[in-house]
């Protein structure tokens, strides 16, 4: 604004010089011999100065504080596009480490699913192991019961079947002959047959 004043004065002083530099000889000078009116450029000098002030305070000024204010309002939004950026890489490095902070965790949950579930499997197997050795031990007692009870019927049979045995042969005559014949099949088969 002040260059422009600057300029208006000089301008000014420019015309009015010239102006009483054309009217000071007699004879016209320069000016009349070119046919310009000194008078007619001064107050077409001072009309466009007049003209370029109101211009400039009505006009060029509200257009330079349109101006200066869309400035301000484009470095405003640079800045804000700016700081949105900086939030945004931000948020994407904040997303990108919890991502992987879920990756993470969920692989650790997937393993111990996975540990669990192998010591459960085991637990299992171990346990149909000992279920299964405790019933072949339960069959291998029943048996060894069931052949004990045989035994013992098996002795009690023939402790009748000696007696009766015995018997028969106490009732029967016993001679020498017959004597030595039992007792031979005694001792013979007490040698054949195994001790129990």
């Amino acid at each position: 604004m002040k260059k422009l004043y600057t300029c208006c004065l000089i301008l000014i002083g420019v015309c009015v010089t010239s102006v009483f530099a054309a009217e000071a000889p007699a004879g016209g000078g320069l000016l009349s011999d070119l046919g310009i009116d000194p008078k007619t450029i001064l107050v077409q000098v001072l009309g466009f100065l007049i003209v370029l002030l109101v211009l400039w305070i009505f006009v060029f000024g509200k257009v330079g504080g349109l101006l200066e204010e869309r400035r301000n309002e484009i470095t405003t939004q640079i800045e804000q596009l700016k700081t949105d950026r900086e939030e945004l890489d931000r948020l994407t490095a904040e997303t990108r480490q919890r991502l992987g902070d879920i990756e993470n965790e969920s692989q650790a949950k997937i393993q111990a699913a996975i540990d669990q579930g192998n010591t459960e499997r085991q637990q299992i197997v171990d346990q149909a192991r000992q279920e299964a050795a405790d019933e072949i031990a339960r069959a291998r007692a029943e048996i060894q019961r069931e052949k004990d009870d045989a035994i013992s019927e098996l002795r009690g049979v023939v402790a009748e079947l000696a007696i009766d045995a015995a018997g028969k042969i106490i009732s029967a005559e016993l001679n020498p002959e017959r004597h030595h014949n039992i007792i031979d099949a005694s001792i013979s088969r007490l040698s054949t047959d195994p001790p129990q």
